[in-house]
């Protein structure tokens, strides 16, 4: 046909160069608003990770404790509320399971009563079997009755197993609880079976700094508020044990640190996302974001990217409330807290421009020499950690700022999908009215070549 091309080809081309400028303009607003969302998605993790941080800070950052004990006679745990200072831990005992034994030529061995009431009581819970009834003909092997009272629904908290000695088998029998009040009783029709005592019921017996302390476990939980002490091994005579309780300064220093990062990643990323940047700011987050892959991989994996492209670079520059989100915590951070402690007196200074950067050996002096005021800076009424949140939460909570943010841009991308369905749809028609036109003038066109052929 036509230079060449069919009907079809030559369609194609015609609704390629009418449609190039509306998909040009659904594109370019697309692009935009998918932009904007994805900066204010950014915006929303560095705000929840403030959050996080904050939230750490105002529980227990700065109540978390360390111990340490001088042997291996026991361990020790503390939560945030084991008050300080040094213990003195001295094991008597330890908390023993009962353990009887009973001596049999072999596992096949039978032997057992064929009659009466077999009876094994523990701590007032007793298991009592008819011996008429599951040994009248005497076959029982010790193997099966051990299985017969493991799987006994009545077991009283006990558990039957063989000792093999070479020569002979012991049938023995462990309580399942340590104490003396879990001690076994065996009893073969009233009368005692004749087992022999390997290991005595017994508690566990300790002092902590003179006081006497009885359990039937070795596990001692919250024997001080916060402390909890299993006991490992008995003490020899005038030797003891030493737990020393202190504060967790690391902790507190790293939540700080977290708490600065977190700050400093938010107003980086305000400040790329609301004002322009020249191609040399750009290329410097590129390349740092090809240094970070690896860390950033790992969190951005279930909440989205946090990193800043250049494509994002200024998209929110006219969203005044997200400057005004910037400057009110820059203000909070900079003002003094309620007991009159300002972020300098515990080492973290504002540089120009506008992040946090901290004197690390000044924080450490700062929180050994006076921990709880460091503290009240974060945690008291109207303290860093209050006005910070007071600020973050409109932005944050569900169908506050952001949200609606999101909402109104899903909504206008859903207007441009379906703008880009008709335009589809229309361009579809046209296509098809001029695919018949020019169907029809190459059927014209081959007529005329076919008749002019006959002179």
């Amino acid at each position: 046909m036509i230079s060449g091309m069919s009907a079809a080809q030559f369609a194609e081309q015609i609704i390629m160069a009418e449609r190039m400028g509306k998909d040009q303009l659904y594109k370019n607003q697309m692009d935009r608003y998918q932009a904007q969302l994805d900066a204010y998605s950014v915006l929303e993790k560095s705000l929840n990770s403030m959050t996080s941080k904050l939230d750490k800070i105002d529980s227990d950052a700065f109540d978390e404790k360390t111990v340490s004990v001088s042997d291996d006679n026991a361990s020790v745990t503390v939560g945030s509320d084991a008050p300080e200072g040094n213990y003195e831990l001295i094991v008597k005992h330890l908390a023993q399971a009962h353990q009887l034994t009973k001596k049999f030529t072999s596992e096949d061995a039978t032997g057992l009563p064929t009659s009466g009431d077999f009876t094994i009581e523990i701590a007032g819970e007793k298991l009592t079997l008819d011996m008429g009834e599951i040994n009248s003909d005497g076959s029982i092997t010790i193997s099966q009755f051990r299985d017969y009272i493991n799987n006994h629904a009545d077991n009283p908290g006990v558990q039957a197993s063989l000792v093999r000695t070479g020569g002979s088998v012991e049938f023995m029998l462990t309580s399942t609880e340590t104490g003396k009040a879990s001690k076994i009783t065996v009893l073969d029709n009233g009368t005692d079976f004749g087992m022999t005592e390997r290991r005595k019921a017994q508690d566990a017996v300790a002092k902590l700094n003179g006081i006497k302390i009885k359990s039937s476990s070795n596990y001692l939980e919250n024997v001080i508020d916060g402390m909890t002490v299993e006991l490992k091994k008995v003490h020899e005579s005038g030797q003891a044990s030493t737990i020393t309780v202190g504060t967790d300064f690391e902790s507190s220093e790293q939540a700080v640190k977290d708490f600065v990062d977190a700050f400093n990643l938010l107003m980086d990323q305000v400040n790329k996302l609301t004002r322009t940047m020249g191609s040399e700011v750009a290329d410097e987050i590129n390349d740092k974001k090809e240094d970070d892959d690896d860390d950033d991989d790992d969190d951005d994996s279930s909440s989205g990217s946090s990193s800043i492209t250049e494509d994002q670079l200024g998209v929110l520059k006219g969203d005044s409330s997200v400057r005004m989100l910037q400057n009110n915590v820059r203000q909070v951070v900079f003002a003094p807290s309620p007991n009159g402690m300002r972020l300098s007196d515990i080492g973290i200074e504002m540089t120009r421009d506008g992040k946090l950067k901290i004197d690390d050996d000044k924080l450490s002096e700062a929180l050994k020499s006076d921990p709880s005021a460091v503290k009240a800076m974060f945690t008291d009424d109207e303290g860093y950690v209050d006005r910070l949140d007071k600020i973050i939460d409109p932005f944050t909570k569900s169908d506050g700022y952001l949200d609606l943010k999101q909402g109104n841009l899903d909504k206008q991308v859903s207007r441009i999908e379906d703008n880009m369905e008709r335009h589809d749809y229309h361009m579809q028609q046209r296509y098809q009215v001029y695919l018949a036109q020019f169907t029809a003038m190459e059927a014209n066109i081959m007529k005329m070549s076919s008749a002019s052929g006959l002179f």
